[in-house]
């Protein structure tokens, strides 16, 4: 992946928006979406001029109002999983998000995970208690940095898994750097999902899923999320009876009212069609969270043929 920006992109537009009247009357909660999306085609040439995507400018269009609102709300509608609102949630998240604003080292990478995206991870993770968590397309390690605390404050371990070797390192050195007392429990692997997934591993009772291939790639079924949908049938095999299953870019209906997400909404229901038909099948429920990039969240209780 390669951006025109280093750090999470939120970062970047909450910086150029953050003394704006309108900005602050959005997350005050003084101005409506659609007046917020107004002004954010107002100031499209300035965004856009500080390096951010054009295309992501719609995407701020879908930002909450309050982030912790946001994540009590997505959280509340994971209900059919049977997960529990952590009530550590509001402390243990503040430590999280405080270490990860002073210590993760970018590196001059850039991340598309939003600020109520990580928290959400966090809580899920603080309710579900994993033991042993696999990340697949884990990048450099950023969206897992916020889940990690919760694993191995439970005695869990991970494994993030990433091709590239250049992000795979930032991960392994950032991370280790973040949290040493849990670098034993914590390992990063360079290779792709499935190939890392034929050679064992697990019980996996906590699966990640954000990669991503490029929509040109030679196999029309991997395009974009398309791998989504490879990767699961990787991982089956390797699940505890029962696991949960967190992905990124699950985004099937939008709340912003902008007409740039009819096509997105398009092109992932052709790429992640044979994704939701196998975890219709495999899984007990899955809910989609309204992110500003839209989370995916499935429970998955037993081992029984869903066929």
């Amino acid at each position: 992946m390669t951006t025109t920006f280093s750090g999470p992109l939120f970062d970047l537009v909450d910086d150029v928006l953050r003394d704006a009247p309108e900005y602050r009357g959005f997350r005050a909660g003084a101005q409506s979406r659609a007046e917020f999306a107004a002004f954010l085609e107002r100031v499209r040439t300035q965004l856009v001029g500080r390096g951010v995507p054009s295309n992501d400018v719609h995407f701020a269009k879908r930002f909450p109002a309050s982030i912790d609102a946001a994540v009590e709300h997505a959280f509340a509608g994971l209900a059919p999983t049977g997960l529990a609102w952590p009530a550590e949630f509001p402390a243990v998240c503040a430590q999280v998000a405080a270490s990860i604003g002073r210590g993760f080292d970018h590196q001059g990478l850039g991340t598309y995970i939003y600020p109520e995206e990580g928290r959400l991870l966090l809580a899920v993770a603080l309710a579900f208690r994993p033991r042993n968590a696999v990340f697949l397309g884990s990048y450099y390690g950023y969206w897992a940095a916020w889940a990690l605390p919760a694993i191995v404050a439970c005695g869990g371990g991970a494994v993030l898994v990433d091709p590239d070797p250049r992000v795979a390192d930032v991960a392994r050195r950032s991370l280790a750097r973040l949290y040493p007392d849990a670098d034993a429990r914590v390992e990063v692997v360079c290779d792709t999902g499935e190939h890392y997934l034929a050679r064992g591993g697990g019980p996996f009772d906590l699966v990640v899923l954000d990669a991503e291939l490029p929509r040109d790639h030679r196999d029309p079924t991997r395009r974009g999320k398309g791998i989504y949908a490879h990767l699961l049938r990787a991982v089956l095999p390797r699940l505890a009876p029962r696991s949960l299953l967190v992905c990124h870019n699950i985004l099937f209906r939008d709340h912003s009212g902008c007409a740039f997400f009819d096509d997105v909404i398009a092109r992932n229901r052709d790429e992640l069609a044979p994704f939701v038909e196998l975890v219709a099948r495999e899984y007990d429920c899955f809910v989609e969270c309204p992110t500003t990039e839209g989370v995916g969240v499935g429970m998955r209780t037993s081992m029984r043929d869903r066929a």
